[in-house]
Order: structure tokens, then C-alpha cells, then sequence
């Protein structure tokens, strides 16, 4: 390791949606902030790509530029053998590229001032009078403050809670290049599988000269995803033909319960904290959110001169958690009982628009959990029989 040491108010490690996010907020307050990120900018990301539309609600960068189609409607099928299209009259998501969208919220993060250094791999963490020493192969950072946007397997996170046992989805996403025609036939609406893979579904998104499918099980690590996957890949009419393309695998670690997510002047937020929703896995809305969350406890600990960001947990404590447990309760009927839930949504159609609608931040979890309480208690031989009834308690 060399010995040249930059000072900094906050060191941001990771350069995904959180840490840009978190920076560009910080900078913005006249902060000087470093963020570090392992890969070269741009990088491939696996991932659905997909952006509720709540998130226009909270983010105050353009992303028009980098939005790869708008979704209106949802193809919702069991096993890919029973199908129904429900479409909503306004939009419910965005589909994006990550390298894209990543590198937009970074390039913003640096216009308001944040200084970024990719391909620098942080090895390790210490605590020094002053605040933290981030160290790296060549270098060290010293600053007051430290966030933790590095991800599932992030070296923050293990110097915040290095025992933790996490709750991992096991999941593989693959873009697929098709035809133009092929994709201004799927330009609207989401595939969505229940039944395909075990407590988990799988998915067919649109972007730009590519569909991006994937499957997630959300119990645990499944065993043999990519058999599942080969498995949803060859009985879907769209793409089941192709064969130049390549897949990743990668986990994603689900929101378990409540925990704190600092340590002094630490602090992690998205994937790194746990911050996804334990539902359908969606994770950048959270990502960004809980980057403004912690940019806001930093700003204040900076202004009253503390060295703790221990009120972040509050923060998410009030905000965020809440909407995950009820998440957690809905998860566990859907992809406990796929063939009940597709029942229900073919019998109940509205229910889509009333999930939409949390989507689009008009709602909420909770009160979608209420919906499905109302109907599990009209339906309740059938729910008694299937024993779901008792999930919602």
C-alpha cells in the first residue's frame, strides 16, 4: 500500500444508485465527498433494469434520456400455460440499462461536486481519532464520514455487521437480442411467471434490441436456478429459439427484519443494508431512497457536529421497514400458493391497478396487504383449506 492519504468529509464506496445517489445529495450541501467504486465506469450490471414510477416522486435527476421503454401493462401467467394481460390506463414503470442509468446518476453526482475514482478496490476499513481510513491496493482516503454503497458483498458491510445471517434470494438474468418487431410487441408490458421456479417467479422485460428475462427464488438459495432457467427460457414463444446470448447469476439479499445499519460514522444503504423489497426484489428505488435518507442524517451530524449517524436507522425504521414487513406477508402467501394468487388475479382483476398504483407511490404495501386480507377473509373455506389465512396474521 502507498502512503498518500486524501481527506475527505465522506467517503462513499460504491458507485451504484445508493452511493451516486447519497454523493450528489452531499455534494450538493457544499460537502466534499469521494466516491470509489471496484469496476470501470461504465460496467455491465445484471439486472431487470426496471424503475417504479414512485421513483419520479424522489429523484431530482433526468433519467428521460436514459429510459428504455414504458411499461402500461403486466402479462401475468401460472407455468406459462394459463396467461391474462392486465393493462392500466396510465404508465407503472420504466425499463432501464443499469450501465446506462448507473452512469447518469454518477456523472450527475460530479457536476454537484463529488470527486470519483473508479477501478479502486477497497480492501478494508479503520477507525482513526479523526473519522475512517478506507484503504485500498495503492491508496488510503481518510474522512469524517463513511457510506457503505458497495453491495451485497461489500467490505463496508463487514465492517459493520461482520457475523450477519441474510436472507438471499438466488437469482439469473440474461439480455436476449431480438428482432425490432419482437420487441415493439412485448414495448408495453412485463411478462410475469408465477410457478416456474420454487417460491420465486420469472420475468420478461423490454428494452432497447433486447428482452431481459430471469427468474429469482426467493426461499433461501434454490437449488439448480439455472435448470429453471433453461426451463422458463425454452417454453417461452419469444425467445425460445435464441441462443446468442449470455447469463449472470447474482444474489440478492432481501430486507429480514429490523437491524441497525450504522456504526459510528458508518453507514450502509441499498443492496449493502438489506434495503430490498422482499416482494418482487425491486431494489433501485430503495437503492436511491435510502441514499437520500443517509445524505440527510450526515448533513445534520455535520451541521451539530456529530461523529455518529445512529438516527438513519430511525429513518428507515419509520419509513422503509414498515412497507418491507408488509412486503415480507404478501411474498409469503404469493409464493407459497402461485396457483391461488394467479386464481385470485384472474377471478380479481382490479387487483392489479391496486398493485400498480404502489408502484406508482399512490399507495402502499400496507394497504395492498389490506386489500388481500379482505379477500382471504370472503374466501374463507378456501383460504382455511390452503392454509394462507394464517400468513396475513
Amino acid at each position: 500500500m502507498g502512503d498518500s492519504t486524501t481527506d475527505f468529509d465522506v467517503i462513499v464506496v460504491g458507485a451504484g444508485p445508493s452511493g451516486s445517489t447519497t454523493a450528489y445529495e452531499l455534494a450538493k450541501a457544499g460537502m466534499s465527498v469521494l466516491i470509489l467504486e471496484k469496476e470501470k465506469f461504465p460496467r455491465y450490471k445484471p439486472c431487470g433494469g426496471g424503475l417504479s414510477l414512485k421513483l419520479e416522486r424522489i429523484l431530482s435527476v433526468n433519467i428521460k434520456d436514459v429510459i428504455e421503454s414504458t411499461i402500461t401493462g403486466s402479462y401475468f401467467s401460472y407455468q406459462q400455460k394459463d396467461g391474462l394481460y392486465l393493462w392500466s390506463d396510465r404508465p407503472i414503470a420504466h425499463m432501464v440499462m443499469r450501465d446506462k442509468f448507473d452512469t447518469l446518476l454518477v456523472s450527475e453526482a460530479v457536476k454537484a461536486g463529488a470527486a470519483f475514482r473508479d477501478r479502486v478496490k477497497v480492501n478494508g476499513i479503520t477507525e482513526s481519532s479523526s473519522g475512517y481510513d478506507v484503504i485500498s491496493d495503492e491508496e488510503s482516503f481518510h474522512g469524517r464520514y463513511v457510506i457503505g454503497a458497495d453491495g451485497v458483498n461489500g467490505v463496508v458491510r463487514r465492517f459493520i455487521r461482520p457475523r450477519e445471517i441474510r436472507t438471499m434470494a438466488a437469482s439469473i438474468e440474461a439480455e436476449i437480442p431480438v428482432e425490432k418487431d419482437l420487441i415493439d410487441k412485448h414495448n408495453n408490458y412485463v411478462h410475469i411467471d408465477f410457478g416456474t421456479i420454487p417460491y420465486g417467479y420469472a420475468w420478461v422485460f423490454p428494452k432497447n434490441g433486447v428482452l431481459s428475462a430471469g427468474i429469482a427464488g426467493f426461499r433461501g438459495v434454490v437449488k439448480q436456478p439455472k435448470k429453471y432457467f433453461d426451463q422458463f427460457i425454452k417454453a417461452h414463444s419469444s425467445i425460445s429459439e435464441v441462443s446468442n446470448y449470455k447469463y449472470k447469476g447474482y444474489p440478492i439479499p432481501l430486507f429480514r427484519n429490523h437491524q441497525s445499519l450504522t456504526k459510528g460514522g458508518v453507514l450502509l444503504t441499498g443492496d449493502a443494508g438489506n434495503l430490498v423489497d422482499p416482494f418482487f426484489g425491486e431494489g433501485i428505488y430503495y437503492a436511491i431512497r435510502s441514499g437520500q435518507l443517509a445524505s440527510s442524517v450526515v448533513i445534520d451530524a455535520r451541521n451539530k457536529g456529530y461523529d455518529t449517524l445512529s438516527g438513519y436507522d430511525g429513518l428507515l425504521d419509520s419509513e422503509l421497514y414498515p412497507e418491507f414487513k408488509a412486503a415480507q406477508k404478501i411474498s409469503q402467501f404469493v409464493y407459497t400458493f402461485p396457483k391461488t394468487w394467479f386464481d385470485i388475479l384472474t377471478d380479481k382483476p382490479e387487483l392489479a391497478e391496486k398493485y400498480y398504483n404502489v408502484l406508482r407511490g399512490e399507495s402502499s404495501y400496507r394497504e395492498f396487504l389490506k386489500e388481500l386480507k379482505g379477500i382471504a377473509g370472503s374466501l374463507m373455506k378456501t383460504a382455511l383449506k390452503s392454509g394462507f389465512l394464517q400468513l396475513f396474521s
